[in-house]
């Protein structure tokens, strides 16, 4: 028997741990969750065959949601179960006073947890009430605390739609969101957006830190996927980085603050999903019109980016590639 009590300790414990990290921590899921959450992901990816723009994506978020939850039910359920059957005649009927069988120690656990106390069966001595009391307890405040979690997962995932609408104003391409910001001098107006830009996505990732499992609500409709969107914008400032030419390239420090908002959201997507980045690197924007402005510094060309940021582009490519799209998608052109 005292196998079970060891497995009951081992399950209860992790269970613990990985709600309170996932629920309190904002560093994250779970060492459970994450892992359950990546899995569950990619079964809705296979069943849509691959498509971002299949419905049933799109269920996918409030029901790893709320699965996560029941999970954490079963696992704290069972590993009461398991404590109790390793020690026998522990739970008794009310009264007969006949030692519990299994069902009846499953139907008490359950309703223990559930802070219900039916009281048709007891604890036959103080150390069956003791534990009794502590899983009573242990079901009203991580349960509770497991559906509160509910309200700023869900609030958090309503800021990630408006800011995928917010950026699919920008531009339906990496070119386009630059030709909507030139006034024929210049790109300050984009420049002067630059912090408001970047203050959203510094918020948007940490809110993907705080409550991960918003990477897995989807957007079906194309326009205002966030992901789209924010590979759209780093295309764009990588343009505007390094391959404008001199006349007119905005300076650095106006660009610093979108720099450090997308290496601060690639940081957070690292620590918080299992992403395997692709080797292939993912191809450059069009930029036929801005060549035609004479905007483009044309002996640098795409050779202009930096080691990091094609690393970051491989980043991004695989998460556009694990959201169901495809990086021709980013640019309207390529499509």
């Amino acid at each position: 028997m005292a196998i079970f009590l060891a497995l009951g300790l081992i399950i209860y414990i992790a269970t613990v741990l990985d709600i309170l990290q996932t629920t309190l921590s904002m560093q994250g899921g779970g060492w459970l969750t994450s892992r359950y959450s990546h899995l569950f992901w990619k079964l809705f990816l296979f069943v849509s065959g691959g498509n971002g723009k299949s419905k049933i994506l799109s269920h996918a978020g409030y029901i790893l949601l709320i699965s996560i939850v029941l999970i954490w039910v079963f696992l704290l359920w069972i590993s009461f179960v398991l404590i109790l059957i390793s020690q026998p005649g522990i739970i008794v009927n009310s009264s007969t006073q006949i030692p519990a069988d299994l069902l009846e120690i499953i139907y008490y656990s359950g309703y223990t947890l559930s802070t219900l106390g039916m009281g048709d069966f007891i604890a036959a001595g103080n150390g069956g009430r003791i534990l009794t009391s502590f899983y009573s307890f242990t079901g009203l405040i991580l349960l509770t605390m497991s559906v509160t979690y509910f309200i700023p997962v869900l609030s958090a995932v309503i800021e990630q739609r408006k800011l995928g609408i917010r950026l699919s104003i920008l531009g339906s391409s990496p070119e386009k969101i630059i030709l909507n910001f030139w006034d024929g001098k210049s790109f300050q107006s984009f420049t002067s957006k630059v912090d408001e830009l970047s203050g959203s996505i510094i918020k948007y990732s940490q809110q993907h830190r705080a409550y991960p499992v918003i990477h897995y609500f989807h957007n079906h409709k194309e326009k205002n996927a966030i992901i789209l969107q924010l590979a759209r914008l780093y295309e764009a400032y990588l343009i505007l980085a390094f391959n404008l030419n001199d006349r007119v390239k905005p300076e650095q420090g106006d660009l610093r603050p979108l720099d450090i908002a997308f290496e601060n959201y690639f940081e957070v997507l690292k620590e918080v999903t299992h992403i395997n980045t692709s080797n292939e690197t993912p191809a450059y924007s069009t930029i036929q019109k801005l060549e035609e402005l004479s905007l483009i510094d044309k002996s640098k060309g795409n050779h202009a980016l930096d080691t990091k940021s094609e690393d970051l582009r491989k980043i991004f490519l695989t998460l556009v590639q694990q959201d169901g799209w495809t990086w021709n998608q980013v640019d309207e052109k390529k499509s």
